[in-house]
């Protein structure tokens, strides 16, 4: 019979006589698998946005900080004026390029007959394909750069047009408020990665006539550069004189989805701390997996020891031992590597769903860094038990022939209150942490800005009811600022006169403050104007020519705001009769809960309200925290099933370095409760030193942490009460099934050595 052969049998042997061990080992270093790669693979896709751009480090965005001290609301705002630039440009030279860029939603595109509504277009200078990193599929970026009225198309908004990449030279009606451009497709690129700040799906030639018939404001945009002077950048900037209290600095442009949100900008955004802190939390649990891999080594060695002696005394040297106990050890962590991959790729969909990782295109696709993840984690925890085999492979044949086994108390003990100490902060800590990022994630001064949310009018709400609401809701709620009706939302402005080109709202009189309308002439709605006049925006004035007799006053566009273009509207007074929705500026600290009293306090017999916010971004970046939480949720369930695992091979450990004493107990009558006690007995001497360990530790930790949120919440003596509870349970449940296997074990051989 071949020597691999009897080696493989004897193998499956010892697997088979310790069932219990082999099994742990695999369930605990599968899903140690399952959630290290999987955050690895989150992890370096949320930590690379923007970096696929060559020279990434040298590309940046234009912000501008309002100075002003009594400015309420955010200070920065991503629009930057014309005359900067310009004045940027002169002073700096070749050492900087810059690019303006508008953002152009609500658009029409005609196709060869085919009309494409509520599209959302990007107005770009030349010099963005030097900023840029461009992969061109077909045609020529020089055509771009030398032509206007050209486009620029990625290879996704090609193919949903046309259908096909080959579409140089072909013709674009894009159009606006009844207004319409044609342009010729100059190139095609290739997608940017899913990880980039915003959708750049569709580029045409920045050309101020053309923008202007649109109906965008040329002079609202704002502004992309590169330069390996950025210090310089921003000093040229802030030295030309400006009309306000404003400072311009250069953000990277890698730091845009980790930083501050700025006002006027349609970019994603992610949480930096919840990254980290996720890492944290999947680091310790594949410590937890790996420790508990480690324990469990160290319980089937002691029944290798006659097979040991035996290689040993026929010549099998050291190195050769270590190599046969290192392919055990990779060919377990092999199938551990299987079923945990399996695992992922089953519940790929609702990964998918909940991170936006396609696992199966990365299995597919043979990912470079899926590769390198599985490799790195199969080494070490390939590696790992074999520091504990080497101090096994030194003991001479004699030791191991004699009667007492060779066992490893010390690193027993410190495997066992680690083991303890790290589930209880695991669950701890992710209580806690769920708990912040609910309520508050401003680390800085300054930063808790206001959401305008809305919802459909009330039936019922008279104008002296909303006056009452307004007033009370300011002195009774302190996270609720303002709130007012209207017919229709200045994002969502669709109706229209008979016979007009005119749009109209019907507003309450505290529209103007709640948007912060700016008034460039008349005036706004004083108390006793009815529905006889009205306030129209410039481009309302513009068409209304010499008929002005009914207009009291001009407000500069509601439309820069939200990157569409200026509609011709008429804004009246109207009673509660006329107004579809209510509007209502709250504060984003403890967002969640003031959403959920808003949706409480309008509920009606088809249930609680729907509450929408007005800003898109924000309600997916508060989409994006509570996936985080799932997140963290499934992570903290994870670690209590692993530490469920981890003190069940803890109690397997101890039974064994205790089953002298307990097959003598029970040759003198000792029940299966009075084993039990002496099992949690011994549990609860390292339960002790762990608590008194971690406790301090954890208590710590946490309570630094939360010190560095401007909106802290409070760490409660109950947080480490449930984490205790559920581990004294499971030890008590384990012990007492530990207990009751010994009732049906036979103990005689105990009893000879």
């Amino acid at each position: 019979m071949p020597l691999t052969t009897l080696q493989g049998r004897l193998f499956l042997r010892i697997i088979a006589k310790n069932r219990e061990a082999y099994g742990l080992k695999i369930i605990s270093l599968a899903i140690a698998f399952a959630c290290s790669t999987l955050i690895i693979l989150f992890s370096i896709n949320e930590l690379g946005y923007d970096r696929f751009h060559n020279d990434y480090h040298s590309i940046f965005r234009i912000l501008q900080r309002n100075n002003q001290e009594d400015y309420s609301g955010n200070r920065l705002s991503n629009r930057i004026p014309t005359d900067i630039l310009m004045h940027l440009k002169k002073k700096a030279g070749k050492a900087v390029v810059v690019a303006r860029v508008k953002g152009m939603e609500e658009m029409g595109i005609g196709v060869g007959g085919k009309i494409f509504r509520d599209q959302k277009i990007h107005a770009a200078d030349a010099e963005l394909a030097d900023i840029f990193s461009f992969t061109i599929l077909n045609g020529a970026v020089s055509d771009f750069k030398t032509h206007q009225h050209t486009i620029m198309l990625s290879s996704s908004a090609a193919r949903e047009y046309f259908g096909s990449l080959d579409v140089q030279g072909r013709e674009m009606k894009i159009s606006a408020v009844g207004d319409t451009v044609v342009f010729r497709v100059a190139a095609v690129y290739k997608d940017f990665p899913q990880n980039a700040h915003t959708e750049f799906n569709t580029f045409i030639h920045f050309d101020d006539a053309s923008i202007q018939t649109l109906g965008f404001n040329p002079r609202d945009h704002l502004a992309y550069g590169k330069s390996r002077a950025v210090s310089r950048i921003e000093t040229l900037m802030n030295e030309q004189p400006k009309t306000a209290d404003v400072t311009y600095r250069c953000q990277p442009i890698a730091d845009i989805y980790f930083g501050p949100r700025a006002m006027g900008e349609d970019v994603k955004h992610g949480d930096h701390y919840s990254i980290i802190l996720l890492i944290c939390i999947s680091g310790l649990i594949f410590f937890l997996a790996l420790t508990s891999f480690v324990n469990l080594t160290t319980l089937t060695l002691p029944h290798r020891s006659k097979e040991l002696a035996v290689k040993k005394l026929s010549g099998t040297s050291q190195w050769t031992l270590l190599i046969a106990f290192g392919k055990e050890s990779f060919s377990l962590v092999g199938l551990s590597l299987v079923l945990g991959l399996a695992v992922l790729l089953v519940a790929s969909p609702e990964i998918e769903l909940l991170l936006g990782i396609d696992l199966v295109a990365l299995f597919l696709g043979f990912d470079a860094s899926l590769i390198l993840i599985i490799t790195g984690l199969s080494l070490i925890l390939g590696i790992a038990p074999l520091f504990m085999t080497f101090r096994f492979t030194q003991a001479t044949p004699s030791r191991l022939l004699g009667t007492a086994p060779i066992t490893f108390p010390r690193f027993k003990r410190v495997i066992t209150f680690l083991q303890l100490g790290i589930s209880i902060f695991l669950i701890v800590a992710s209580m806690v942490i769920r708990r912040q990022v609910n309520y508050s994630l401003l680390k800085e001064p300054g930063r808790n800005h206001d959401q305008v949310v809305y919802l459909s009018y009330p039936k019922g709400l008279t104008d002296e009811g909303l006056r009452s609401m307004r007033a009370g809701w300011k002195k009774y709620n302190p996270n609720i600022v303002d709130v007012i009706a209207t017919s229709q939302l200045p994002n969502q402005i669709s109706s229209k006169e008979l016979n007009s080109e005119f749009y109209f709202m019907s507003v309450d009189p505290m529209f103007k403050d709640f948007f912060n309308l700016n008034m460039v002439e008349g005036n706004w709605f004083r108390a006793n104007d009815g529905d006889s006049v009205m306030v129209v925006n410039k481009r309302g004035m513009q068409l209304l020519a010499n008929d002005r007799q009914r207009v009291i006053g001009v407000f500069e566009g509601l439309s820069d705001g939200f990157d569409q273009p200026e509609k011709p509207v008429k804004i009246k007074v109207a009673s509660y009769l006329h107004y579809n929705f209510l509007c209502v500026r709250i504060l984003e600290v403890d967002i969640r809960r003031t959403v959920t009293f808003l949706s409480n306090q309008f509920e009606n017999e088809k249930g609680k309200a729907r509450i929408s916010f007005l800003n898109r971004r924000f309600e997916e970046w508060l989409i994006y925290q509570d996936r985080l939480n799932t997140l963290s949720e499934i992570l903290a369930i994870i670690s209590a099933i692993l530490s469920c695992c981890a003190i069940y091979g803890l109690s397997v450990s101890i039974v064994r370095d205790k089953l002298k004493q307990i097959a003598i107990r029970k040759l003198f009558g000792a029940s299966s409760l009075k084993i039990t006690q002496l099992l949690i007995r011994e549990f609860a001497r390292q339960m002790l030193i762990a608590i008194l360990i971690f406790g301090p530790f954890t208590f710590i930790v946490l309570k630094e942490l939360l010190r560095t949120f401007v909106y802290s919440t409070h760490f409660s003596w109950t947080d480490p009460l449930y984490p205790l509870l559920y581990c004294m349970v499971v030890i008590s449940a384990i012990c007492g099934f530990q207990a009751l296997s010994l009732n049906r074990a036979d103990l005689t051989s105990a009893l000879k050595d």
